[in-house]
C-alpha cells in the first residue's frame, strides 16, 4: 500500500466555472456563512505562503475575486472554511487530539496557550475547539474536481449543519491532495516545505504531510518582559517525548508519517 507522510507540529485566477455564480450574487447568500470561520482577504494576502495557491487553476474554476488574477474570492474562502471544518472533524474522530489537548491542559508543568490577540491565522480558523492543537496546513481546494466543489457550494447555500457525513466522506477521499504543497515550477516535485514561525528554526516538512501544531506560548509580565521559568527545560523535554510518541501513533493510524513541532 502506498504510504504518505503526516506531520504533527507542536507549538498545522479568469472565467467563472459553469457551476459558480458571480461573487456579487453569492455575497450573503450562503446559509452557513455566519457559522463559518472565514478569514478576510487581507489575512489571506498576508499569508507568506499565498504564492503556493495555484492561481491558474483557480482562474480556470472561477475561484478568483472578479475572475481575474487577483485575490482568492469570497466563494473560495467560504468553501475552504467548510472543507476545513469537516477535515477538523474527521481528524478529531481518527486521532486522540482531545485527549492530548487535555493532557497538556492538566500537565503540572503549566503550559500556556496564546491569548486571542496573539493567535495566528490557523488558530483563529480552527474549529476543533481545542486550546493547544490545530491544523496547520493550507488547504488548496482548487485541486478538487468541479463536481466536488459544487457539493461544497451547494452545502453552503442550503445546508443546515457545517459538518456532515457526506462532507467528511469527501474530505477523507481528497484531503491528501488538498493539503499537498506544490512547487510552483514543478507541480509533481515531491520535495519538502519550510514551516516558519516555530521554535527551533524553520523545519522542512515533506510537502504531502498533514501538519498539526501545538501552541506553547511564552509568558510575559505587564512590562512585556519574559517571565523567568525554571521549568522551561522540563517543558521542552516533555514535549519532545510527546512528539516521539504521537508521531509514531498517528502515522500508523493515518498511514502517513507524523511530526510534531513546537510553536
Amino acid at each position: 500500500m502506498k504510504k504518505y507522510v503526516v506531520f504533527l507540529l507542536v507549538l498545522a485566477a479568469g472565467t467563472t466555472g459553469y457551476f459558480m455564480k458571480s461573487e456579487e450574487e453569492t455575497m450573503g447568500e450562503y446559509a452557513l456563512a455566519d457559522r463559518l470561520k472565514v478569514p478576510s482577504a487581507e489575512e489571506i494576502s498576508e499569508n507568506p505562503y499565498i504564492y503556493r495557491y495555484n492561481h491558474e487553476l483557480c482562474k480556470e474554476k472561477g475561484l478568483l475575486k472578479g475572475g481575474g488574477r487577483g485575490r482568492l474570492s469570497y466563494r473560495y474562502l467560504c468553501m475552504q472554511a467548510v472543507y476545513r471544518a469537516n477535515l477538523d472533524a474527521y481528524l478529531l474522530e481518527m486521532l486522540d487530539l482531545k485527549r492530548l489537548d487535555e493532557e497538556l491542559r492538566n500537565c503540572s508543568l503549566g503550559f500556556a496557550c496564546p491569548k486571542p490577540e496573539d493567535q495566528n491565522l490557523y488558530e483563529r480558523e480552527s474549529t476543533m475547539g481545542l486550546e493547544y492543537i490545530f491544523l496547520r496546513n493550507n488547504l488548496y481546494i482548487e485541486y478538487l474536481k468541479k463536481g466536488q466543489l459544487s457539493i461544497l457550494e451547494q452545502h453552503l447555500e442550503t445546508g443546515d449543519e457545517t459538518v456532515t457525513d457526506e462532507l467528511k466522506d469527501l474530505v477523507k477521499e481528497t484531503y491528501q491532495e488538498v493539503i499537498r504543497v506544490r512547487n510552483s515550477v514543478d507541480q509533481e516535485d515531491p520535495g519538502r516545505f519550510c514551516y516558519a514561525g516555530t521554535k527551533g528554526g524553520r523545519p522542512e516538512i515533506p510537502s504531502h504531510a498533514l501538519v498539526l501544531e501545538i501552541a506553547n506560548a511564552m509568558e510575559y509580565d505587564r512590562a512585556g518582559n519574559l517571565l523567568p521559568n525554571d521549568r522551561m527545560r522540563e517543558k521542552c523535554e516533555y514535549l519532545e517525548k510527546v512528539k516521539t510518541r504521537k508521531e509514531k501513533e498517528y502515522s500508523e493510524i493515518l498511514g502517513m508519517e507524523v511530526y510534531l513541532l513546537i510553536e
